[in-house]
């Protein structure tokens, strides 16, 4: 909490209070403060997942208050909505002088506010922590041996899969499996021969059987140009 701000020390308050119910928070004349989502972590290590956690995200070239910014102010405090409009406006322009004198501002649950280089404000956000969200322990565990439930092609079979298994399936000869293939080309081939037999059998066991024996009439084409005598 700012010590200057003995007239706005509630504010701070107030304000992180609409921050933390609305995810948003625009000051006029500083910026907006938004709440960024942290995801949960896993700690393999200490077999724990810490919970997800929110941290605030400073924007300077957004400075416009919602309209619920002063309603929820002067509801908070018991004023009208116009008292509560000043107010917030004297707020930010305090707190932004105060940060262009040089002074940080230690704003609890948020973070540090201060100005840079170039004048510019800067944020160094914490982490929001919240007690009701707490780690969790989690220890992997490996079930040898176990059965699962898996589909091949459009079935679901059930049976116990160890590396065992899996190293004899990945070691097992390439024509074993394409065994199947193997079937249909040997099938394929005695049927079409089964056919050449036939027709040799009807025809007479020859090789001009095999042949075509239709005959061919071949025809003199006309002349097209005559020989002047």
């Amino acid at each position: 909490m700012a010590g200057s701000f003995r007239v706005f020390s509630s504010m701070f308050e107030i304000l992180y209070q609409y921050l933390i119910q609305h995810r948003s928070l625009s000051l006029p004349g500083l910026g907006t403060l938004h709440m960024q989502t942290i995801p949960a972590m896993t700690d393999f290590s200490n077999h724990i997942i810490a919970p997800p956690s929110d941290k605030v995200v400073f924007d300077s070239m957004l400075d416009a208050p919602h309209k619920n910014l002063f309603i929820y102010v002067a509801s908070r405090i018991g004023i009208a909505e116009w008292e509560a409009i000043k107010l917030v406006n004297d707020f930010s322009f305090d707190l932004k002088n105060h940060l262009k004198d040089g002074s940080e501002v230690q704003w609890d649950g948020i973070g540090t506010l201060k100005a840079g280089t170039n004048g510019e404000i800067i944020l160094e956000a914490r982490p929001l922590q919240y007690n009701f969200l707490q780690p969790a322990h989690a220890k992997r565990v490996v079930r040898a041996n176990a059965h699962h439930i898996i589909r091949r092609g459009d079935k679901e079979v059930t049976g116990i899969f160890t590396r065992d298994n899996e190293a004899e399936a990945s070691s097992e000869p390439r024509f074993a499996r394409n065994k199947k293939w193997w079937l249909w080309a040997v099938i394929l081939t005695a049927i079409a021969l089964v056919v050449l037999l036939v027709h040799a059998y009807s025809t007479g066991f020859s090789a001009a059987s095999l042949q075509n024996q239709q005959g061919v009439d071949v025809k003199e084409a006309p002349g097209t140009y005559t020989i002047p005598q």
